[in-house]
Protein backbone atom coordinates (compact mmCIF):
# COMPACT_ATOMS: atom_id res chain seq x y z
CA UNK A 1 0.00 0.00 0.00
CA UNK A 2 3.21 2.24 0.07
CA UNK A 3 3.41 2.31 -2.95
CA UNK A 4 0.12 3.52 -4.14
CA UNK A 5 0.12 6.30 -1.22
CA UNK A 6 2.98 7.78 -2.99
CA UNK A 7 1.31 7.55 -6.54
CA UNK A 8 -2.20 8.43 -4.87
CA UNK A 9 -0.91 10.99 -2.59
CA UNK A 10 -2.67 14.18 -3.94
CA UNK A 11 -5.94 11.80 -4.28
CA UNK A 12 -5.49 10.90 -0.63
CA UNK A 13 -5.28 14.46 0.24
CA UNK A 14 -8.46 14.46 -1.41
CA UNK A 15 -10.72 12.19 0.35
CA UNK A 16 -8.81 12.81 3.54
CA UNK A 17 -10.53 16.53 3.11
CA UNK A 18 -14.05 15.13 1.84
CA UNK A 19 -14.32 12.98 4.86
CA UNK A 20 -12.95 16.04 7.15
CA UNK A 21 -15.83 18.10 5.72
CA UNK A 22 -18.23 15.83 5.91
CA UNK A 23 -17.71 14.19 9.15
CA UNK A 24 -18.02 18.27 10.09
CA UNK A 25 -21.25 18.54 8.79
CA UNK A 26 -22.61 15.31 9.77
CA UNK A 27 -21.67 15.73 13.50
CA UNK A 28 -24.30 16.95 15.82
CA UNK A 29 -21.95 18.10 18.49
CA UNK A 30 -23.24 15.90 21.35
CA UNK A 31 -20.62 13.10 20.67
CA UNK A 32 -19.07 10.91 18.15
CA UNK A 33 -20.78 7.67 16.51
CA UNK A 34 -18.27 4.85 16.09
CA UNK A 35 -20.49 2.12 16.55
CA UNK A 36 -23.38 0.62 14.91
CA UNK A 37 -24.09 -1.96 12.71
CA UNK A 38 -23.20 0.27 9.26
CA UNK A 39 -19.52 0.37 11.03
CA UNK A 40 -19.30 -2.92 12.32
CA UNK A 41 -20.56 -4.16 8.58
CA UNK A 42 -17.55 -1.81 6.44
CA UNK A 43 -15.12 -2.96 9.55
CA UNK A 44 -15.72 -6.49 8.52
CA UNK A 45 -15.77 -6.44 4.59
CA UNK A 46 -12.21 -4.26 4.93
CA UNK A 47 -10.97 -6.81 6.82
CA UNK A 48 -11.60 -9.31 4.32
CA UNK A 49 -10.55 -7.11 1.82
CA UNK A 50 -7.25 -6.56 3.57
CA UNK A 51 -7.04 -10.42 4.68
CA UNK A 52 -7.51 -11.36 0.41
CA UNK A 53 -4.86 -9.04 -0.77
CA UNK A 54 -2.36 -9.68 2.15
CA UNK A 55 -2.32 -13.13 2.19
CA UNK A 56 -2.56 -13.13 -1.60
CA UNK A 57 -5.34 -14.99 -2.17
CA UNK A 58 -5.93 -11.82 -4.69
CA UNK A 59 -2.85 -10.87 -7.11
CA UNK A 60 -2.26 -8.81 -10.40
CA UNK A 61 -5.19 -6.27 -11.06
CA UNK A 62 -7.44 -7.10 -8.71
CA UNK A 63 -5.38 -7.30 -5.51
CA UNK A 64 -3.89 -3.55 -7.01
CA UNK A 65 -7.85 -2.77 -7.54
CA UNK A 66 -8.84 -4.35 -3.58
CA UNK A 67 -5.69 -2.50 -1.98
CA UNK A 68 -6.67 1.36 -3.75
CA UNK A 69 -10.47 0.98 -2.29
CA UNK A 70 -8.72 -0.11 0.76
CA UNK A 71 -6.57 3.03 1.10
CA UNK A 72 -8.85 5.34 -0.30
CA UNK A 73 -12.21 4.29 2.07
CA UNK A 74 -9.48 4.05 5.32
CA UNK A 75 -8.46 7.87 4.76
CA UNK A 76 -11.55 8.91 3.76
CA UNK A 77 -13.03 7.20 7.38
CA UNK A 78 -9.80 8.84 9.35
CA UNK A 79 -11.02 12.36 7.99
CA UNK A 80 -14.73 11.64 9.09
CA UNK A 81 -13.50 10.59 12.06
CA UNK A 82 -11.38 14.18 12.27
CA UNK A 83 -13.79 16.17 11.14
CA UNK A 84 -16.12 14.65 14.12
CA UNK A 85 -13.82 15.26 16.97
CA UNK A 86 -12.66 18.51 15.52
CA UNK A 87 -16.20 19.87 15.27
CA UNK A 88 -17.21 18.34 18.61
CA UNK A 89 -14.64 20.43 20.11
CA UNK A 90 -15.33 23.61 19.36
CA UNK A 91 -19.21 22.84 20.14
CA UNK A 92 -17.81 21.93 23.46
CA UNK A 93 -15.24 25.11 24.09
CA UNK A 94 -17.60 27.81 22.30
CA UNK A 95 -21.23 26.59 23.78
CA UNK A 96 -20.76 23.76 26.65
CA UNK A 97 -21.98 20.58 26.08
CA UNK A 98 -25.86 21.14 27.90
CA UNK A 99 -25.87 18.46 30.63
CA UNK A 100 -29.37 16.36 30.39
CA UNK A 101 -32.25 16.86 30.97
CA UNK A 102 -33.68 15.08 33.63
CA UNK A 103 -37.06 14.31 35.63
CA UNK A 104 -35.77 15.77 39.18
CA UNK A 105 -37.30 14.80 42.42
CA UNK A 106 -40.75 16.01 43.00
CA UNK A 107 -41.39 18.59 45.55
CA UNK A 108 -43.80 18.34 48.08
CA UNK A 109 -47.29 18.29 46.61
CA UNK A 110 -46.76 18.45 42.66
CA UNK A 111 -49.49 16.13 41.97
CA UNK A 112 -51.69 18.86 43.30
CA UNK A 113 -50.05 21.81 40.99
CA UNK A 114 -52.27 23.02 38.24
CA UNK A 115 -50.20 22.91 34.98
CA UNK A 116 -47.08 21.19 34.09
CA UNK A 117 -43.55 21.52 35.59
CA UNK A 118 -41.53 22.50 33.14
CA UNK A 119 -38.23 20.21 31.95
CA UNK A 120 -34.93 21.04 34.30
CA UNK A 121 -31.67 20.37 33.65
CA UNK A 122 -29.53 18.83 36.46
CA UNK A 123 -26.79 21.42 36.26
CA UNK A 124 -26.25 24.44 34.72
CA UNK A 125 -24.30 24.36 31.11
CA UNK A 126 -20.17 25.30 31.49
CA UNK A 127 -20.38 28.84 30.90
CA UNK A 128 -22.59 28.99 34.43
CA UNK A 129 -26.18 29.57 34.80
CA UNK A 130 -27.68 32.87 33.73
CA UNK A 131 -28.46 36.32 36.11
CA UNK A 132 -32.36 35.50 36.87
CA UNK A 133 -32.76 37.95 38.76
CA UNK A 134 -32.62 40.51 35.26
CA UNK A 135 -36.03 38.94 34.70
CA UNK A 136 -38.42 41.85 36.39
CA UNK A 137 -40.00 40.10 38.76
CA UNK A 138 -37.53 37.45 39.66
CA UNK A 139 -35.70 38.02 43.46
CA UNK A 140 -32.64 35.94 45.14
CA UNK A 141 -35.11 33.66 46.54
CA UNK A 142 -36.90 32.64 43.33
CA UNK A 143 -34.04 32.81 41.59
CA UNK A 144 -33.13 30.11 44.37
CA UNK A 145 -36.05 28.14 43.65
CA UNK A 146 -36.45 28.42 40.09
CA UNK A 147 -32.56 26.99 40.17
CA UNK A 148 -34.00 24.08 42.85
CA UNK A 149 -36.43 22.91 39.31
CA UNK A 150 -33.30 22.84 37.05
CA UNK A 151 -34.30 26.07 36.15
CA UNK A 152 -31.10 28.05 35.42
CA UNK A 153 -31.07 29.69 31.65
CA UNK A 154 -33.08 32.48 29.90
CA UNK A 155 -33.94 30.15 26.87
CA UNK A 156 -35.84 27.82 29.62
CA UNK A 157 -37.75 30.46 30.84
CA UNK A 158 -38.47 31.24 27.11
CA UNK A 159 -39.71 28.02 26.27
CA UNK A 160 -42.29 27.52 28.43
CA UNK A 161 -45.42 26.67 28.05
CA UNK A 162 -49.10 28.04 28.76
CA UNK A 163 -49.54 24.56 31.34
CA UNK A 164 -45.46 25.60 32.92
CA UNK A 165 -46.27 29.09 33.39
CA UNK A 166 -49.20 27.74 35.43
CA UNK A 167 -47.61 25.43 37.43
CA UNK A 168 -44.38 27.85 38.07
CA UNK A 169 -47.09 30.44 38.55
CA UNK A 170 -49.02 28.12 41.39
CA UNK A 171 -45.59 26.52 42.94
CA UNK A 172 -44.25 30.20 43.52
CA UNK A 173 -47.18 31.02 45.20
CA UNK A 174 -48.29 34.12 42.88
CA UNK A 175 -50.74 32.47 40.23
CA UNK A 176 -51.09 35.31 37.24
CA UNK A 177 -48.07 37.21 38.09
CA UNK A 178 -45.35 35.65 35.34
CA UNK A 179 -48.21 36.23 32.90
CA UNK A 180 -48.69 39.98 34.11
CA UNK A 181 -44.89 40.91 34.14
CA UNK A 182 -43.95 38.44 31.35
CA UNK A 183 -41.51 36.27 32.73
CA UNK A 184 -41.15 34.78 29.07
CA UNK A 185 -41.33 37.98 26.74
CA UNK A 186 -38.40 38.91 28.57
CA UNK A 187 -36.61 36.01 29.26
CA UNK A 188 -36.66 35.48 25.01
CA UNK A 189 -34.91 38.86 25.05
CA UNK A 190 -32.55 37.94 27.03
CA UNK A 191 -31.73 34.28 25.67
CA UNK A 192 -31.69 35.87 22.34
CA UNK A 193 -29.00 38.44 23.33
CA UNK A 194 -30.76 41.22 23.53
CA UNK A 195 -31.81 43.51 26.61
CA UNK A 196 -34.70 44.88 28.43
CA UNK A 197 -34.78 48.13 29.89
CA UNK A 198 -35.22 46.45 33.56
CA UNK A 199 -32.21 44.48 32.92
CA UNK A 200 -30.05 47.54 32.06
CA UNK A 201 -30.78 49.29 34.90
CA UNK A 202 -30.23 46.32 37.23
CA UNK A 203 -26.65 45.98 35.80
CA UNK A 204 -26.31 49.39 36.49
CA UNK A 205 -26.94 48.69 40.23
CA UNK A 206 -30.25 50.84 39.49
CA UNK A 207 -32.37 48.11 40.92
CA UNK A 208 -32.90 46.72 44.59
CA UNK A 209 -34.18 43.86 44.83
CA UNK A 210 -36.34 42.81 47.78
CA UNK A 211 -34.42 41.04 50.48
CA UNK A 212 -35.73 38.07 50.34
CA UNK A 213 -36.76 37.70 46.55
CA UNK A 214 -40.38 37.15 47.32
CA UNK A 215 -41.71 40.55 45.73
CA UNK A 216 -40.86 41.99 42.37
CA UNK A 217 -37.39 43.90 42.00
CA UNK A 218 -38.36 47.53 42.60
CA UNK A 219 -37.17 49.37 39.27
Amino acid sequence: MLYLASHFVWFLAAAFALGLVMGWIGQDGSRLRLGGAAAGWFAALWAAGAGLTWLQFLNGKAAIWVETALLFSAVYVAGCVAGSLLFGSRTAAETGTPPPVATLPPVPGEAEIPGQRPAGLVAAKQAGPDDLKLIKGIGRQNEDRLQALGIWHFDQIAAWTPANVEWVGSYLAFPGRIEREDWVGQAKTLADGGDTDFAKRARAGLVESSRDGDEPAKA
